[in-house]
């Protein structure tokens, strides 16, 4: 008979996350990494008390991950099926990168549609900022005010995360502004390592609202890939499929996307 348990420990959940990031054909995309698969509920799937793998569910009971261990894999169509009807999972979020639960997803989705597009780099491009004399540089502490600023200014969204996120980027040496010769920040670039998928960095950047369209975002990407090649990291990012603006900006920066992450309805 095929239970559930909830797993709390979080050494135990790390380690899970850790061993099924190994299973992957490219690298995951850093906020599914760092912030919302952490923020996930893990539980162990139990046939007569023996583990035979896990998943794990957001807040709003989607499916974010199931795994089965190699011993169980052959019945992998059976015990998948009995978690989606067992427990009346409407929704998943699966990515092409993940093929085992993606193809799972696959057999029971009513319908789907793509969410992001995850890129790796392609090749190296050179370009020049539109803006004359700009400087681009990582940010200090005595940033963080004009930074927060800036951020509050051109992203939408909530904004209570921002002071300590931008704090815990600037300490970490994983935030670069671009400036204008007088000192206005035209755009802010976040580069963070990857901890458990070694040697990926994910990139992201955020443009003034009043300096779109100027090509300034894809600028800031590859001097944010530069800082890579240096330090000998590969780098990574994504976007919304409905981004299209970012995703331009991250194609004319040497990008290109194999894979997707996808919304499944069951």
């Amino acid at each position: 008979m095929l239970t559930r348990r909830q797993i709390e420990q979080a050494a135990s959940i790390q380690q899970l996350s850790a061993d099924y990031l190994r299973t992957l054909i490219a690298p995951l995309d850093g906020m599914w990494e760092g912030a919302i698969i952490p923020q996930a509920t893990f539980w162990e799937i139990q046939d007569q008390e023996q583990s035979v793998g896990y998943f794990c569910l957001d807040a709003d009971q989607c499916l974010l991950r199931f795994h089965l261990w190699e011993t169980y894999q052959s019945r992998a169509q059976e015990i998948f099926r009995w978690l989606i009807e067992s427990y009346q999972i409407q929704q998943a979020m699966a990515s092409t990168i993940e093929p085992a639960y993606f193809s799972l997803c696959l057999d029971l989705q009513r319908s789907m549609q793509a969410q992001a597009y995850l890129f790796q780099d392609h090749h190296n491009v050179v370009l020049t900022p539109a803006i004359s004399n700009c400087i681009f540089r990582p940010a200090t502490e005595s940033d963080l005010e004009h930074m927060l600023s800036f951020y509050q200014a051109n992203i939408d969204g909530p904004v209570a995360w921002l002071p300590d996120f931008l704090r815990t980027r600037i300490q970490r040496q994983e935030l670069f502004m671009l400036a204008a010769e007088q000192g206005t920040i035209l755009a802010a670039g976040e580069y963070i390592p990857s901890q458990s998928q070694r040697p990926y960095v994910d990139l992201g950047m955020v443009v003034a609202r009043a300096y779109r369209g100027k090509g300034l975002a894809s600028y800031t990407l590859t001097q944010l890939k530069q800082h890579a090649y240096q330090q000998g990291l590969k780098p990574i990012c994504s976007c919304d499929v409905s981004n299209l603006a970012s995703q331009k900006a991250i194609q004319k920066a040497g990008f290109i996307s194999i894979h997707r992450i996808m919304k499944i309805h069951f």
